[in-house]
């Protein structure tokens, strides 16, 4: 309202001079304009004027009018021009104006303008928004936030902000995967995601103790991921554990170039390939190999450079981690070196169709420990809320005594190799590596070797085609997505793995463990079916046949060689 108060001040003064120069512009410009001669004529008489009267005007000749209107024009251009910069200065100056009183948060006698002439909704009632802001002005506390949740409002005489500054960007919103919220440029972007699993365990031994059927939600997660400028990646996720709801992922990517990637923050550490390379979401089997279910990092706080070279036929990571295996803060002063390398050396080849996605590779981690060991606990069955703590559905094989530390060196490795062709996923996997623990009562702490390997396959009987384990699109799928698709009864995989762990025998004759109650090697076999509904939902189900080398506790004063478990779980991730 000011800045039009303003314009029709400035249009008033103006037409006031316009009006000033109409009265007495002829006469100022009479007495400075200089006398033109006049020519010849014959003498008339002129008659007599009262005392006092002024002098009749003399008489114009055409030279003198030619002269004042010449005069007149330059003028009405002169002014012309001070009038074209007068309008261009307020125009600017009102423009800058606008933009800053765009980016100032509306007030609150604004809001009850629009809200109604008494300052009230429409069903009568004050706008809570308008009661808290008009409560928040009145209060003598100072505002600490001092704007950080307001748009920006540059500080007193400081230059008005460019318009690039000021221009809110609209968000083009999508979904598929995920709900996707971005401008037109892509520059900005959020892509919000979830994960949720329910399934059902059920063992052939009822009455053990701790593990028990029923019913399970192993997984619920919500992803918040996106980038701010198309170089810089974020994520957060959300993850439910058994009675606390926790950060699962929380990192930034700096993304300049392919070959070479910046990421620091909490993640999934790079080791091995059934961790690094496969989401969860989309394992063969429905949860990783023994060795990566127990001993594996999982996700840990650091740092990491990636990225994929030589027309990404080689993928590669290397990056220094807290060591505490899924840590959320450092137990010790000392890092773990990671470092991952995969490659596809006949992407590229034209004479070797059937070799084109073809992985191996090798990753490997290395550090000093001095912490509690985690974990305490060694499982079948995997999959629980919170990676350091055994599910309630879990059978242990393996229960470190609790005085036991993990002291000294610890190395972790594996060398992989996977391949895919149609609908053939073929994945495998020798694992290696060691730990030091130690106890009270011992001086130096003892080194255990750890070592095991796992062997998976998939097909699709439903005719689906996979270059690597990711989401998979029915060609028939049972519940449909997209116009157009053909109904169907979905996708079916059939699959099947081994996989093995053992643990060196120091694990018992250095006093960390019971061999009486507990075995240092489990070999579990899985076969099932996968069954996808759509691209966003998936149903396993399997049988898990466990066997340990020795038997096991499986209540107070029982023991038992083998494991068997009915696994049916239902997923939904978009």
């Amino acid at each position: 309202m000011r800045s039009y108060s303003h314009w029709s001040s400035s249009r008033k003064t103006m037409l006031g001079l316009w009006g000033l120069w109409v009265a007495f512009g002829p006469t100022a410009w009479a007495q400075e304009l200089p006398s033109a001669p006049s020519s010849p004529a014959p003498a008339a008489p002129v008659p007599e004027t009262p005392p006092g009267s002024p002098p009749p005007a003399a008489p114009i000749s055409i030279e003198q009018l030619a002269q004042r209107l010449q005069a007149m024009e330059a003028m009405n251009r002169k002014l012309a021009e001070e009038l074209e910069t007068t309008r261009r200065e307020q125009k600017a100056q009102i423009q800058q104006i606008l933009e800053r009183f765009g980016e100032l948060p509306p007030r609150s006698s604004d809001r009850t303008a629009e809200a109604g002439q008494d300052g009230r909704e429409a069903n009568g009632t004050a706008s809570p928004s308008e009661n808290a802001e008009a409560a928040a002005m009145d209060s003598p506390v100072p505002d600490y936030t001092e704007g950080q949740f307001n748009p920006y409002t540059p500080p007193p005489g400081s230059p008005p902000p460019s318009p690039s500054r000021s221009k809110r960007s609209p968000l083009l919103g999508s979904f598929g995967p995920g709900f996707r919220f971005q401008t037109e440029d892509e520059k900005f972007r959020l892509q919000i995601h979830y994960e949720s699993q329910i399934e059902a365990r059920i063992w052939q031994q009822s009455d053990q103790v701790p593990a028990n059927s029923g019913f399970f939600l192993p997984r619920q997660r919500i992803f918040f991921d996106g980038n701010i400028t198309k170089s810089i990646e974020y994520e957060l996720s959300i993850n439910r554990g058994l009675n606390n709801i926790n950060i699962l992922n929380a990192y930034i990517n700096l993304h300049f170039d392919d070959r070479f990637q910046f990421r620091f923050g909490r993640f999934f550490t790079p080791l091995p390939y059934d961790q690094f390379a496969i989401s969860n979401y989309w394992l063969l089997t429905p949860e990783r190999s023994i060795y990566t279910t127990n001993l594996g990092l999982n996700r840990q706080i650091g740092m990491m450079g990636w990225g994929y070279l030589f027309d990404k036929r080689v993928d590669y990571a290397a990056g220094i981690f807290n060591g505490s295996r899924n840590s959320f803060e450092s137990l010790h002063n000392g890092v773990d070196f990671v470092g991952y390398l995969n490659a596809r050396p006949f992407q590229e080849s034209e004479g070797l169709p059937l070799l084109k996605f073809l992985n191996i590779g090798t990753s490997v981690a290395y550090g000093y420990q001095d912490q509690s060991p985690v974990p305490r606990t060694f499982r079948i069955g995997g999959g629980s809320p919170d990676a350091n703590i055994p599910g309630t559905a879990t059978v242990p094989f393996l229960i470190l005594n609790p005085d036991v530390i993990e002291r000294g060196e610890r190395l972790l490795g594996s060398v992989h190799s996977a391949y895919y062709y149609k609908g053939l996923s073929l994945i495998g996997e020798w694992q290696y590596g060691y730990g030091h623990y130690a106890t009270p009562g011992r001086r130096a702490s003892a080194q255990v070797p750890f070592a095991g390997f796992y062997v998976a396959g998939g097909y699709f009987l439903t005719g689906e085609h996979i270059e690597r384990r990711t989401r998979v699109q029915p060609l028939r799928p049972l519940v449909p997505t997209n116009k157009g698709d053909h109904r169907g009864l979905g996708a079916f995989e059939v699959v099947g793995r081994v996989s093995e762990l053992h643990l060196g025998e120091q694990i018992f004759t250095g006093g960390f463990a019971n061999p009486d109650l507990w075995s240092n090697q489990v070999v579990t076999t899985e076969l099932g079916v996968n069954w996808y509904w759509n691209e966003y939902v998936k149903v396993y189900a399997f049988w898990l046949h466990g066997e340990f080398a020795d038997p096991v506790q499986y209540r107070p004063g029982r023991l038992q060689d083998t494991a068997d478990m009915f696994w049916l779980r239902f997923q939904l991730y978009f």
